[in-house]
């Protein structure tokens, strides 16, 4: 009877350790996302933004507000929150961008593209002489490679309804 209270007490906990570290895992993410979008609705309020779109990811929150024709990107880096306000009046293009690590021959015939892929970013390229913006909706590091198809999905979303927005202002310019 012995020998079955302890093989039970080891299958206990080879259980509840990994299912204790779930839970404190989740409930930090659940903790990070709500700061950040706590953070987002301070600036918005702050800019009297009203957002028919936006996106809400682990380390970042995106949202447009389309009367206005601004963008609203807000990233969490180190415990800081970093805000980006993009007009789209001074937008050029918008598109995406991925970046990968540096490949090697006699690894890349064993490996996937996929583990090489560092980042998935929407970038903002502008008509003056401002440096680009990206807003980074995939980084190998926070994210796994099961996210990739997802999170490319949502920003190649984003490029092309951000892209007929630039694409309408444009047509109406010439219009006039």
């Amino acid at each position: 009877m012995s020998h079955l209270m302890i093989a039970l007490i080891i299958v206990l906990t080879i259980i509840i350790i990994p299912l204790i570290l779930v839970i404190m895992h989740n409930h930090q993410l659940k903790t990070r996302k709500d700061s950040i979008l706590s953070f987002f609705r301070k600036v918005a309020f702050v800019h009297n933004f009203s957002f028919t779109g936006q996106e809400i990811l682990r380390d970042m929150a995106l949202g447009l507000d389309g009367p206005k024709r601004k963008v609203l990107i807000v990233e969490e880096r180190n415990k800081n929150y970093d805000s980006h306000i993009i007009d789209l009046s001074e937008v050029s293009t918008c598109k995406v961008k991925k970046v990968y690590a540096a490949i090697d021959i006699t690894s890349y015939k064993k490996n996937r593209p996929e583990e090489y892929l560092k980042s998935i970013a929407l970038e903002f390229e502008f008509k003056t002489d401002r440096s680009p913006v990206a807003a980074c909706f995939f980084r190998n590091e926070s994210n796994g490679l099961y996210e990739i198809k997802e999170l490319e999905a949502r920003v190649r979303n984003w490029e092309a309804m951000l892209s007929k927005m630039l694409q309408k202002k444009i047509y109406s310019s010439s219009l006039n």
